[in-house]
C-alpha cells in the first residue's frame, strides 16, 4: 500500500502543521509518497521531511488548478499511489482512493471573521471533498456534526480521529512558579471571546495574561508560550468555536487547571478535567475562572488522566485502520 500525504501546511507553526508532523512520524514510513508544494519555502519541507518530493508551486496557483479547473492528477507529479491524502488547502484529481483531514469549519460557520480569501478558497475545495472523497477524518465529534450538518454528507464516510499533545508543549518551562495571574492563548476573532475573558477578569480583580495575534504581548516563541502557561494558576479557554483545542492539552501535561468554555469540542477534549462556563456570560466565565482555581488539584489530576486518552501513535493507528478501510 503506497500513501500519498501532501505536507505542505506542516511548515506554518499552525496545529495543523503540528497534526501533519506527528501524523508523519508515526506512520509506516516506508508506506509513505510524501509531497509539498511551496515557491519560498521549499527548503523547510525538506528540512523537516528529507526524502519528500518538493515542487515549486505556489498555494495560489494550487487553488486554480486543482480547486478551481480540477485538472492536473496528483500521479502526473508524484507518481502512482493507493491512497491520497490531501492537505487542507487543495483536493487534487487523482485515480487514488481519496481521504482527507478537516480541522475546523469555521469559514463556514464564522466566515465573517474568516478573510474572504480563506472562505473562497475552502468553498471550492469542499466542493470536490464532498463529491470525492472516499474517507473524511474529523479530529473532533463536534467537528463531524458540523460536517454533517453543513454538506450533508453521511456518516459512513466519516471517520473521527482525535489529535494530541503538540511537540511544542513538551518544552521545560525556563520559570519560577508564579500563581498571580490566568493565562489564554488569544487571536483577532471574535468567535475567541477574549473580550468577555477580558472583563469576567476584571469582575474578579484578576490578573490575566494573553499571548498570540491581537493581544498586547502578540505572538511569542514555543518557550516563551511554555512559561507563560506552566507559570499561570489557570489557563483560560473562552472560545466560543475551537475545532479541537490543542492548548488545553497542552495545560494538562503542565499541570496548569483548565477553565473552558463548555460548547464545539472542549467538552470532547477536556472531559470531567476542566470547569465549564458559558462563554455568552462574562458572570459565568468569571465563575469557572474563580472554579478552576478552587478545585486546582482535582482538576490537575482528573487533566493528567485526560490527557492519557490522546497519544499520536494512537491518532496514526486509526488513520493507517481508514486507508486500509479502502483497499
Amino acid at each position: 500500500m503506497k500513501v500519498g500525504i501532501d505536507i505542505s501546511q506542516a511548515i506554518y507553526g499552525t496545529g495543523v502543521s503540528d497534526y501533519v508532523i506527528n501524523l508523519i512520524q508515526h506512520l509506516p514510513q516506508s508506506e509513505l509518497v510524501l509531497f509539498g508544494f511551496s515557491l519560498r519555502r521549499k527548503s523547510d519541507i525538506t528540512t523537516l521531511f528529507p526524502s519528500a518530493k518538493t515542487f515549486l508551486i505556489p498555494p495560489t496557483l494550487l487553488d486554480i488548478i486543482w480547486n478551481q479547473l480540477h485538472i492536473l492528477p496528483a500521479e502526473t507529479l508524484i507518481g502512482p499511489v493507493d491512497i491520497l491524502h490531501s492537505s487542507d488547502w487543495t483536493q487534487p484529481p487523482t485515480q487514488a482512493k481519496k481521504v482527507t483531514t478537516i480541522h475546523d469549519l469555521a469559514p463556514f460557520i464564522y466566515p465573517q471573521e474568516t478573510s474572504s480569501n480563506i472562505v473562497a478558497v475552502q468553498t471550492r475545495r469542499m466542493k470536490w471533498v464532498v463529491k470525492e472523497c472516499d474517507q473524511i477524518i474529523c479530529v473532533s465529534q463536534n467537528t463531524a456534526s458540523d460536517l454533517r450538518r453543513l454538506f450533508s454528507i453521511s456518516p459512513s464516510r466519516i471517520s473521527v480521529i482525535y489529535e494530541a499533545l503538540p511537540a511544542r508543549y513538551l518544552l521545560e518551562p525556563q520559570i519560577t512558579k508564579n500563581a498571580n495571574y490566568v493565562f489564554a492563548v488569544g487571536a483577532r476573532q471574535p468567535r475567541k471571546n477574549i473580550v468577555r475573558l477580558k472583563k469576567a477578569c476584571e469582575l474578579l480583580g484578576q490578573k490575566l495574561i494573553i499571548v498570540g495575534e491581537g493581544s498586547d504581548i502578540g505572538y511569542v516563541s514555543d518557550q516563551s508560550l511554555v512559561n507563560y502557561l506552566a507559570g499561570a494558576s489557570a489557563f483560560i479557554c473562552p472560545s466560543l468555536y475551537e475545532g479541537f483545542g490543542l492548548s488545553i492539552l497542552g495545560a494538562f501535561y503542565h499541570q496548569v487547571p483548565v477553565a473552558c468554555s463548555n460548547t464545539s469540542s472542549l467538552p470532547e477534549v477536556a472531559g470531567d478535567a476542566a470547569a465549564y462556563f458559558d462563554p455568552l456570560s462574562e458572570e459565568s466565565i468569571a465563575a469557572g475562572i474563580t472554579q478552576a482555581l478552587k478545585d486546582r488539584d482535582r482538576l490537575v489530576a482528573s487533566g493528567t488522566k485526560q490527557l492519557a486518552k490522546f497519544s499520536w501513535a494512537k491518532t496514526a493507528q486509526e488513520t493507517l485502520k481508514v486507508y486500509q478501510s479502502l483497499l
